[in-house]
């Protein structure tokens, strides 16, 4: 059968494209029909992302302990005794729509994870990608939730405290279970540090999840004792310090980025700089994202048009100059392309996909947009 993208058929007509007597299984709320002629896989039209589905116009994913009959078929991957990978035989992609099965094509491996042998999570690249149309029919919109508000963007420049709190406590839930007590601050901790290292009692998210600020209990000096190491880049490559002062509590001070031994400062002190380190935290690790490189200038203005600029100077200034744009439940950052001087890469993200689902109207070329 010969079958072209968005056609509708029975189930039973996705699941006979596996071959005679496939072996059929459950993952998460996915189908899979294993067979010698193809694998199937039918999907649900919901946007669950415990439970897998489409997750963008390129992917999609299976979520679930996967039996190593398909394991092996999907990634190629040969963790079995006597199993081979036959990567020759399609995989092919349906979704379930009103009680029959929508084609999305044939789809490939693109990364996995493993647990004790086991396959739990597949992303499988569909290509080409999916119209705007067939994505919102096989992945329908869901309802926005209530975003975080940008009051806090009032209080940037006069009260960088009461914008990070402001900030912190609507991007992130406060956690309900019981913590440890507060351990007392030191007065060679800053006033903006100690605040943060408050904000992060119930939320501990805040300390960062790509680079990371130094837990309280981990706060050191560098190896001329003369820097308090503050935060540290997540492989080691550089690092963010303070002076060290046994009486800093109430100082504001600079903030010095060291990077192969070489100490250069950062552009805005320590009470500003932990919004732009809690700003690029929330846009590299938010659950929902959008990539743009190599932007020219003329299009970053189409983007500029629709966000809102945080008025700080640039984050990361020794190394790459970044800037922030934000709207309701969405962070972007912004740095200079390296090699030139008139393009910019732009990386966004978002607490729920409807806080990108705007910037889908300008037509901007993404190399990933999973509004």
């Amino acid at each position: 059968m010969s079958l072209t993208r968005s056609a509708t058929v029975d189930v039973s007509v996705a699941l006979d494209l596996a071959g005679a007597e496939p072996k059929v299984f459950d993952v998460g709320r996915s189908t899979i029909a294993v067979g010698a002629a193809a694998v199937v896989i039918i999907g649900d039209a919901a946007d669950d992302p415990a439970a897998g589905g489409v997750w963008n116009d390129q992917e999609f994913r299976l979520r679930g302990l996967t039996p190593a009959v398909a394991a092996s078929r999907l990634t190629g991957r040969k963790p079995f005794a006597g199993s081979e990978p036959d990567l020759d035989r399609p995989v092919h992609l349906f979704v379930r729509v009103d009680g029959l099965a929508v084609y999305i094509g044939p789809v490939h491996h693109s990364r996995s994870t493993w647990t004790n042998g086991e396959l739990n999570s597949c992303h499988l690249r569909i290509d080409p990608p999916l119209s705007r149309e067939l994505l919102d029919t096989v992945r329908p919109p869901t309802a926005a939730p209530l975003s975080p508000g940008l009051d806090w963007l009032d209080h940037v420049r006069t009260d960088p405290g009461m914008a990070l709190e402001s900030f912190v406590t609507g991007w992130y839930p406060a956690q309900t279970e019981t913590r440890p007590t507060t351990i007392a601050i030191p007065g060679s901790v800053p006033y903006a540090l100690a605040d943060f290292y408050r904000l992060a009692e119930k939320r501990p998210a805040i300390l960062g999840g790509q680079n990371s600020i130094q837990p309280l209990t981990r706060l050191s000096t560098d190896i001329h004792g003369e820097r308090l190491v503050v935060a540290i880049e997540n492989q080691g490559c550089w690092d963010w310090s303070i002076p060290w002062q046994l009486d800093a509590a109430g100082t504001d001070p600079d903030v010095w980025l060291t990077e192969d031994n070489a100490p250069a400062r950062e552009e805005e002190p320590l009470s500003r700089f932990l919004l732009q380190f809690s700003l690029y935290e929330a846009s590299m690790t938010a659950p929902y994202k959008a990539f743009l490189r190599n932007l020219p200038e003329q299009l970053l203005s189409e983007l500029e048009s629709c966000l809102h600029r945080v008025p700080l100077r640039p984050f990361l200034a020794p190394i790459g100059p970044t800037n922030f744009l934000v709207g309701p439940g969405l962070v972007a950052h912004i740095s200079p392309e390296l090699n030139s001087s008139h393009e910019s890469d732009v990386w966004i993200g978002a607490l729920h996909r409807s806080a990108l689902r705007p910037l889908s109207r300008l037509q901007l070329p993404w190399r990933r947009f999973d509004g």
